[in-house]
């Protein structure tokens, strides 16, 4: 009956460290998706920012608030995704 106990023991050690991995892998998931989702707002903000510079260049020769809230976006994102980054490390150790 020892044996027995001792297998039934660790079958249930063997679930729940499934159980915590399996929930580690989607909380990371969950984060680097966010990441993804961030970086492609990123993106957008980037091909906004280069679209407006090369009306700006080829228009006016000068630059304007909105380049600055451009840039502030992009840097807000970097933000954004370098705390997220950090979130799966710690998820991680």
């Amino acid at each position: 009956m020892a044996l027995f106990d001792d297998f039934t023991k660790k079958a249930a050690k063997f679930t729940e460290d499934a159980i915590d991995k399996t929930q580690e892998f989607a909380g990371t998931t969950k984060i680097k998706l966010k990441i993804k989702n961030i970086e492609s707002e990123r993106d957008d903000v980037y091909r906004e920012l280069g679209r407006h510079y090369y009306h700006l260049i080829k228009d006016e020769n000068s630059v304007d608030d909105l380049v600055y809230d451009l840039r502030q976006k992009v840097d807000d994102y970097e933000t954004q995704i370098m705390a997220l980054r950090a979130e799966i490390e710690d998820l991680q150790e």
